[in-house]
């Protein structure tokens, strides 16, 4: 009887170990599940090879053997912008390309997926989505940027820069814009010859810029309505979550009516309303949560904020402003809805074991690294996009709802930060995903298992487009025409040479730098350096004691061609001294002086924006000793004890001025460099922490 008590618990064991072992491989197989999204904002799609019509059918353009009517932006137009209009087109289907051959079968996209949301661009854009979804079984979520609506209703729109024949730009709008209405008043006439002559404004209503309402009909199959394959979803509206039979619900609630809050000009409506609040409307929130595979939820957050301004001159209709500058700031006072909802949702991922990655279009943290207050010493508090930057107080809310990791865009910045709450211990990690149509091009592929405490993200760079270059005989056309009339700002022919997508938005960025950043952004008396200085002559500056006036200089610069050779003008004696300092230090320090004679100021902006915007993607186009030169030079600077206060430009001292001036240039460029990992990098959503790690 012993013997067979045994034998029955030895057998019981066995099979309770087995059993055991089974639920354990299961439960361990459920909870390695590997999620992999690719994130793709700010794609500003717009289909050069669209029908349009109206007035003008495009250019003929030869695309793989076909001849094609193109309706595109100038480079002028593109070259003096943060994104490109047309190679994007290319881009995109070589980004979808890229993805779709990786076996990636979700792929979102956070906002301006347009470039102003234009139906007939829109059109073009569905297509597509279409296309690969049917062929590669692949799922579209979107959620709109300030691009897609400009505003929350349909407006009259067009652009004075479309491509025309013969070189000159073409403008199109819609009919009902004034540009066509007061058609029959306008003339091609220029007092100045030197700028560009346009053809007559061709008509059509497929440019104006849907709402929301316009948008929604469109894309409602990508994200924006639910889908019987899909595990769960919910927007803010809903009246169940999950937990609760949803099934035959899915059908319900998800109109354009059933999403509607309301706004006011002072803050939120609705419940939150105060009675001294203003025009108050009615618009369209767009985001949702959505579980497109078992226990992964995707958190799209429409965090567009259109905020009420007055009404039109007949007061029919409410004016609003833009949302490009408001984003979430805006957000937790005129959209209070969204807050409880967003850390209900945290909060529910948490307890029933999903992987939650939220996803909207604006930053929702600091994206400078903390370089604001420099920023705006030497530059301004409104310029470099600080009006764009989220407030400690906002990160604050938006880390305390529970949400760890969020992916943005809108900034067509490459970055990663990290916002920690000192009070409730919370952190928020904030990625910042490239634009396809900007330096340097990419988009982000986040890898996320089940149940695991890291995240893994992958950039991966758009070097090679195929067919990226179908556009440049006409762009040729277009610099003929404006090298014909002499015009003052004409860009670089050389960027039609280019070889490779990346190569193309490496120029767009050295040409961005000099036809707008330098001369919007930059104080004039840096400008004047940067115009005059090589790398010598900033290290020699370093080391210089003169008494001589910066107004001297800017005369000296003017009679000599802004080519310095020596400084005769003022301080020759304190220059010769200088450099020999700089001789010395650069000799201690490794380097030869002559070694700083490779670069110059237009290098060192050009350089200063690749940074800012790309991160560790813009290394290998500076190279290893130029970056180095750059940082001895700002470690230099950093010693430096001179602070200008109050000073007037015209009685500084040169050195003065100088170190001052640059000694913020410099320490900003250090700041863009020494950022977190943004290329391959792993999360810990336990710590906050970021590491590199490599990827085969």
């Amino acid at each position: 009887m012993r013997l067979l008590s045994v034998k029955i618990f030895f057998i019981a064991t066995i099979i309770f170990l087995v059993y055991s072992n089974e639920a354990k491989s299961q439960s361990k197989s459920h909870s390695g599940t590997q999620f992999e999204i690719a994130f793709m904002p700010d794609v500003h799609f717009h289909d050069v090879f669209a029908d349009f019509e109206g007035e003008f059918e495009g250019l003929l353009t030869d695309y793989k053997g076909e001849s094609r009517h193109a309706t595109i932006r100038t480079m002028q137009a593109q070259l003096t912008s943060t994104r490109l209009f047309n190679e994007n087109y290319f881009a995109f289907i070589a980004a979808l390309d890229d993805a779709a051959n990786r076996g990636i079968k979700i792929i979102a996209l956070p906002g301006d997926f347009s470039d102003d949301g234009q139906p007939v661009h829109l059109q073009g854009l569905v297509e597509i989505l279409e296309r690969y979804r049917d062929k590669y079984d692949l799922q579209f979520f979107v959620t709109p940027g300030n691009h897609d609506p400009t505003r929350p209703f349909t407006t009259e729109a067009g652009k004075n820069d479309y491509l025309g024949h013969s070189g000159r730009p073409q403008p199109i709008f819609s009919f009902n814009h004034p540009n066509c209405i007061n058609k029959s008043d306008q003339t091609n006439s220029s007092k100045n010859s030197k700028l560009p002559t346009p053809h007559d404004v061709a008509c059509m209503d497929q440019v104006k810029e849907l709402g929301y309402s316009g948008l929604f009909e469109l894309l409602s199959e990508f994200g924006l309505t639910p889908k019987d394959e899909y595990f769960y979803y919910e927007t803010p509206f809903s009246s169940y979550q999950q937990g609760v039979d949803s099934i035959g619900q899915k059908k319900k609630e998800f109109g354009f009516e059933d999403r509607q809050y309301e706004i006011c000009r002072e803050g939120s409506g609705g419940s939150y309303r105060e009675e001294e609040y203003t025009l108050c409307t009615e618009i369209m929130d767009m985001s949702y949560l959505v579980e497109p595979v078992e226990d992964l939820w995707l958190l799209a957050i429409d965090a567009n904020v259109y905020i009420p301004q007055g009404r039109s001159d007949d007061s029919s209709e409410v004016i609003f402003t833009g949302s490009g500058n408001t984003g979430y700031n805006k957000l937790i006072t005129h959209k209070k809805h969204l807050l409880p909802w967003l850390e209900s949702v945290a909060r529910r991922a948490e307890k029933d074991g999903k992987t939650l990655i939220a996803f909207s279009h604006f930053p929702a943290a600091d994206f400078y690294n903390g370089a604001a207050p420099k920023i705006e010493k030497l530059w301004g508090k409104n310029e470099f996009q600080l009006a764009r930057m989220p407030k400690d107080s906002t990160s604050r809310l938006f880390a305390e709802s529970g949400i760890k990791l969020h992916i943005a865009g809108h900034m067509h910045m490459n970055g990663t930060s990290v916002f920690r709450d000192s009070v409730s211990r919370r952190f928020m990690a904030n990625i910042q995903a490239p634009s396809l149509a900007a330096y340097v091009p990419a988009y982000k592929i986040v890898r996320i298992t089940h149940q695991s405490d890291f995240a893994e993200v992958e950039t991966v760079i758009m070097d090679e487009v195929p067919d990226f270059d179908t556009l440049f005989p006409n762009y040729r056309e277009e610099w003929n025409y404006l090298h014909s009339i002499d015009y003052p700002s004409n860009w670089n022919l050389d960027i039609l040479n280019s070889k490779t997508y990346s190569e193309y938005t490496n120029w767009h960025i050295r040409e961005l730098s000099r036809l707008r950043f330098l001369p919007r952004e930059w104080p004039e008396d840096v400008r004047a350096l940067l115009s005059g200085m090589t790398g010598q002559d900033m290290l020699i500056a370093t080391q210089l004691q003169s008494s001589a006036l910066f107004t001297v200089y800017k005369e000296w610069l003017k009679k000599n061609d802004k080519e310095i050779e020596n400084m005769t003008t003022g301080f020759s004696h304190e220059w010769v001294q200088a450099r020999k300092k700089a001789v010395s230090i650069a000799h201690e320090a490794g380097f030869n002086l002559s070694d700083f004679e490779n670069w110059d100021g237009e290098d060192l902006s050009v350089d200063f924006y690749r940074l800012r915007n790309a991160g560790e993607l813009a290394i290998p186009d500076i190279t290893e000793g130029r970056m180095n030169q750059y940082l001895f030079i700002a470690k230099i600077l950093s010693e430096s004890a001179v602070n200008i206060v109050n000073q007037s430009k015209t009685d500084q001292q040169f050195h003065e001025m100088f170190k001052d001036r640059f000694r913020t240039v410099f320490d900003v460029l250090t700041i863009f460099r020494d950022r977190l990992p943004d290329n391959n990098f792993q999360i810990d959503l336990e710590t906050g922490e970021i590491n590199n790690i490599n990827i085969e």
